[in-house]
């Protein structure tokens, strides 16, 4: 029920499709963009993700998104298409990310670009693609695995047993 209510708000939301500079729709201090453009209520359909920066005028692919929670806590997907080329959206995270106090920890930059970013205790991974109407932005949001540790990679678990050590063999009975 509480899914189906987030998507209703998020398709009332969505706007047009337009060439557009790249600016976000929300503000590292969690105002709406969109507002302050239109010099009234929110005209963003991203103002709820007062964490992280999109594009004005990005469209959001509620088909393909799952948003779990709200505000600096929700996780999931967030799909969004922009007419934007893949290059600028990508120097855009790169450029804006900061702002929104995320650091770093990997990206590649291709024909589908990757960024991978740390805020505290959450990471999201970025991935920009060409598509027909200019580019398919996919954003997953998840709890980090090692929660304050910028850049920390996973580490598995040592062996249970030394392999060195010398194998006894006994015939089968």
């Amino acid at each position: 029920m509480r899914l189906s209510a987030v998507v209703a708000v998020l398709l009332l939301g969505l706007t047009a499709c337009t060439t557009s500079p790249m600016t976000p729709s929300s503000h590292a201090d969690g105002t709406d963009a969109g507002a302050a453009a239109a010099g009234g209520a929110g005209s963003s359909g991203f103002a709820q993700f007062s964490d992280l920066p999109v594009p004005a005028k990005a469209t959001m692919d509620v088909d393909h998104s799952l948003l779990l929670g709200h505000g600096d806590a929700w996780v999931g997907r967030l799909v969004y298409n922009s007419w934007n080329t893949p290059s600028s959206l990508y120097d855009f995270y790169r450029n804006e990310m900061p702002g929104f106090s995320w650091q770093e920890i990997t990206s590649v930059r291709a024909t589908i670009s990757v960024q991978t970013w740390q805020r505290g205790d959450r990471v999201v991974t970025i991935q920009i693609k060409e598509n027909t109407i200019g580019c398919e932005v996919t954003m997953t949001m998840a709890p980090s695995v090692t929660p304050g540790a910028v850049g920390a990679g996973y580490a598995p678990p040592p062996p249970a047993a030394d392999p060195t050590a010398k194998v006894s063999r006994q015939p089968l009975r």
